[in-house]
């Protein structure tokens, strides 16, 4: 039990740093060291992936509205972005949460070691900054599309959607850090709605003790604490750093992983 515990608070330290820093919902980290941690126990391997998605999008509510709340302070929060695709995360979360429900955990672990070894290329990749100050986003309906399918494929593999909205974003002349802060709000967004839908999906799930549908509460408890404290720091990094070393070394470790999860 104690060596839960700490794995949990480590977790949590990972994923609230990297939320404020990278903007992103921290599932990358989180997933894989769940998945790892449960793994350990007792609990069914046809139940492991579910709830480490289910305790993950659960436990990034309060990292990702600590990091947005921190990055709305530095007014670096793009709220016409927001508004539009929240339409869209509502709808795509519940999907996305009904298709995983549908598949099968080492299914879901080879989706998302593949997803995280993208990532981890993307990271790796050199990319330009638009040195402009007004964005030039899409109309409604089309942002509303979007967050439809970014949330359908985040609440799908558990992760806040920060990695895809970032890029989305900046593609639509969004200064990067105005991107970051906006896609942590959109990372709450759709965290809060995937972890209420894994809650009610997972509630005819095979009974695990200690969770609550497909979320593991005393996992739930730790990550939340942990990564609630550590995203303010995550963000004063994000403004006050240059992140392309860090980005690398996180590139890396995320191809590792990814490879691991497949194999």
């Amino acid at each position: 039990m104690l060596f839960q515990l700490v794995g949990f608070a480590i977790t949590g330290i990972l994923a609230g740093t990297l939320a404020g820093l990278l903007g992103i919902g921290g599932g990358l980290v989180t997933i894989p060291c769940l998945l790892f941690i449960f793994s350990q126990t007792d609990i069914a391997p046809s139940m492991l992936m579910h709830l480490a998605i289910g305790t993950s999008l659960s436990a990034m509510v309060f990292n990702t509205l600590s990091a947005s709340y921190s990055h709305k302070r530095k007014k670096a929060v793009l709220l016409s972005a927001v508004k539009p695709m929240l339409i869209g995360i509502a709808a795509g979360s519940f999907l996305g949460a009904t298709i995983a429900r549908m598949l099968s955990s080492g299914f879901l672990e080879i989706l998302f070691g593949s997803f995280e070894c993208l990532v981890g290329i993307r990271f790796l990749l050199p990319k330009k900054d638009h040195i402009v100050d007004t964005a030039d986003l899409p109309p409604f309906w089309a942002l509303s599309g979007i967050g439809f399918g970014v949330a359908t494929f985040s609440t799908m593999l558990g992760i806040g959607g920060g990695v895809l909205n970032v890029p989305i974003l900046h593609h639509f002349k969004v200064p990067l850090k105005k991107a970051i802060g906006t896609a942590s709000a959109l990372s709450f967004c759709i965290t809060t709605f995937g972890a209420i839908y894994y809650l009610f999906l997972g509630i005819n799930a095979p009974d695990t003790p200690l969770s609550l549908g497909y979320i593991y509460l005393p996992g739930f408890v730790l990550v939340s604490i942990f990564a609630f404290s550590a995203a303010p720091f995550g963000v004063k990094l994000a403004h006050r750093l240059p992140t392309k070393i860090l980005k690398r070394i996180f590139g890396v470790a995320l191809l590792i992983i990814g490879l691991l999860m497949i194999l």
